[in-house]
């Protein structure tokens, strides 16, 4: 694994003008529920609404003269896109973003307001990225992923960075999982600074890639089911360098129902209100189903994003039957 630690803190002072330290909230009313320390990291907070910003600018900023001539092109379900764009655009860089049909209103619009070309391509984010990689082939552009990338993880584990100065006392960092580069950062991190630290992925039911392969050993194709979690929705290339970080750093990846998602997200609304997306959800979700793993631990969950559709927040909010 081509990091270091050392990485980190360059990746660190390399995006500081251009990101945020974002909180590190104690929450009292989920501690005294969940018999745990909980403190939330706020990426919700974060430049774009979501954790993306960090490894975008990671990775334009260190290839910047060589990438000052040539097209940009990502895929993705939204928060990669809207950081991309945004990164573009503050750095002078051209972008083409290729989404799925099913991306949310609310992330195509945040796309475009940043100036990101968009090409809607494909019903889900798989069909998307197989089309950007063949149009980076034919076209000379600049692919980059969002998860299957050093410079993204580097730029991704400064979020650890940030929680364990903050707070060393954190013992338990639970953290989304989609193609694994927000975990594979901060996993390689935290188990560094102490292998006692325990890292805990979460992925939803209907997209449980990283929870099979990790399960049966290698790479493996999941069928997919719609989810409230958009932002972790896909396989997982099949030579991800994330999949050996989760097999090293990573403790276990826990799973969630669509159910647990939208609970957890009125639940961080009604209690602290915070508002964020399914796929920052999914850590609330997970510290409710799995109560017991985390009684008496020192436990941050890793609010990933804010970029929630309103129609979905307007959905869950308005749904009697979710609750604590």
């Amino acid at each position: 694994m081509d990091i270091s630690v050392k990485d980190v803190y360059e990746a660190r002072a390399r995006i500081r003008k251009y990101t945020r330290k974002t909180p590190l909230f104690y929450s009292h009313t989920l501690s005294s529920i969940y018999g745990a320390e909980v403190y939330l990291k706020l990426e919700n907070f974060q430049v774009t609404g979501s954790f993306k910003v960090r490894g975008v600018f990671n990775k334009l900023l260190k290839h910047l003269d060589k990438y000052r001539h040539k097209v940009i092109i990502t895929a993705s379900m939204g928060n990669h896109a809207i950081a991309l764009s945004y990164a573009s655009r503050i750095l002078g860089l051209k972008s083409i973003i290729v989404v799925p049909s099913n991306i949310t209103k609310i992330k195509k619009r945040r796309i475009e307001n940043y100036g990101g070309e968009i090409l809607i391509y494909g019903k889900d984010y798989d069909e998307a990225e197989h089309y950007a990689r063949k149009l980076s082939e034919e076209k000379n552009y600049v692919y980059v992923s969002p998860y299957n990338d050093i410079d993204m993880i580097e730029g991704n584990a400064t979020i650890s960075l940030e929680v364990i100065e903050e707070n060393p006392n954190i013992d338990t960092l639970l953290v989304p999982v989609g193609g694994g580069g927000l975990i594979s950062g901060i996993s390689f991190l935290a188990k560094n600074f102490s292998n006692q630290i325990r890292v805990l992925g979460v992925q939803s039911e209907a997209s449980p890639a990283m929870y099979e392969s990790v399960k049966r050993g290698k790479i493996v194709k999941v069928n997919l089911y719609p989810s409230i979690a958009e932002g972790l929705h896909g396989n997982i290339e099949e030579d991800s360098i994330t999949f050996e970080f989760v097999k090293r750093f990573v403790d276990e990846i826990l799973l969630v129902s669509e159910e647990d998602i939208k609970i957890a997200i009125k639940t961080l609304y009604e209690l602290e209100g915070i508002i964020v997306e399914g796929a920052a959800a999914v850590t609330l979700a997970a510290l409710k189903r799995y109560k017991e793993k985390f009684m008496n631990s020192h436990v941050c969950l890793v609010l990933s994003g804010g970029n929630i559709d309103p129609k979905h927040f307007i959905e869950v909010w308005s749904d009697n039957r979710l609750w604590l």
